[in-house]
């Protein structure tokens, strides 16, 4: 294998570990633009939040409006799955939308998972805040109190739905995606997507957002790898987009490559939800705003303290989205 190819697949054994982790770099920095590419603002329907990004190339001050957020929780627990630096974007806005908050950090070897719920007990938290799948599936196994989960995209497989937990959507909308791509490039009709199972909801949001943009969407939802690969090869001469996501369960690094590789050569745009990717072929990202996941956190959190958890769905959805391009 040549040297290039070697630091190619090292990249992206990388980014299948930042997937596996949860949505780890997915989500925007909250205060910068890169300078590699030019960046638009959506604003995603439903939902209050607006997004305003600098399109010229530098770092320019990002500025959410939609009104003053309600009254702040107090008695929260901030649990990071590690200190990755989307997780901590996050963690700082909710630091700064709630009242005395406590950030506690899974990777932090000085502590088990154990010692650190027992503190959290001790402390007297109302609610806990898990972000990343890590600190998910250990707040839904070891906290006494309710959980509201962050930055994971397979919410389902772990079981973290429970009668004490809720979560907020890991992708920015979905229409946002597509609104975004097709300011970009107004002539994308046909778009692909590869995805494991147990995502019926987001394949239905993708759908509608597809027929809303007047894009036909084939989708194909596999159990591996290696069937996603064959399934990429199948489809690919047939589409002009394909829409990545981070489905940490069917993406190996060769799998990753061999798309991206493809996806080259047919000239065939791919979207996704990592702005790593761009530097290896995607050609749009569109992320979650750290501002926005901490302002639906909280609303969430203050329904729960107003006893309305029974009331809130599964899955909250977020409403505002980052665009970088390549």
């Amino acid at each position: 294998m040549s040297r290039s190819n070697t630091l190619l697949f090292r990249r992206l054994r990388l980014l299948i570990a930042v997937l596996a982790l949860g949505l780890a770099g997915c989500a925007g920095t909250p205060e910068s633009v890169p300078s590699n590419g030019p960046a638009v603002a959506v604003k995603a329907s439903p939902g209050p939040a607006e997004i305003e990004i600098a399109a010229a190339a530098g770092t320019r001050p990002v500025r959410t409006s939609g009104g003053a957020l309600p009254p702040p929780p107090s008695g929260v627990a901030i649990v990071l799955s590690a200190r990755q630096p989307a997780y901590e974007s996050v963690a700082r806005e909710l630091d700064r939308g709630l009242n005395g908050a406590t950030v506690y950090d899974l990777s932090d070897d000085s502590r088990s998972p154990v010692q650190t719920f027992r503190q959290i007990g001790d402390s007297n938290a109302a609610a806990v805040v898990a972000i990343g799948m890590n600190a998910a599936r250990t707040a839904v196994g070891l906290a006494s109190v309710p959980v509201v989960f962050c930055q994971v995209f397979n919410y389902r497989d772990p079981g973290l739905l429970t009668d004490a937990s809720r979560g907020v959507a890991a992708l920015a909308p979905l229409d946002a995606h597509l609104a975004a791509w097709k300011r970009t490039n107004p002539s994308l009709k046909r778009v692909g997507t590869i995805i494991g199972s147990g995502h019926e909801a987001l394949l239905e949001e993708a759908r509608l957002a597809a027929d809303r943009h007047d894009i036909q969407l084939l989708t194909v939802v596999v159990q591996s790898d290696q069937e996603a690969q064959y399934e990429f090869r199948r489809i690919v001469a047939d589409i002009d987009g394909f829409w990545l996501f981070p489905d940490s369960r069917i993406l190996s690094s060769r799998t990753l490559h061999e798309m991206l590789a493809q996806a080259g050569r047919r000239k065939v745009e791919v979207a996704v939800s990592n702005e790593a990717m761009l530097t290896l072929g995607a050609s749009i990202s569109v992320s979650a705003v750290p501002a926005d996941i901490a302002a639906t956190v909280i609303r969430l959190l203050r329904r729960i303290e107003a006893g309305q958890l029974a009331e809130l769905p599964e899955l909250t959805p977020l409403s505002a989205a980052r665009v970088v391009t390549r």
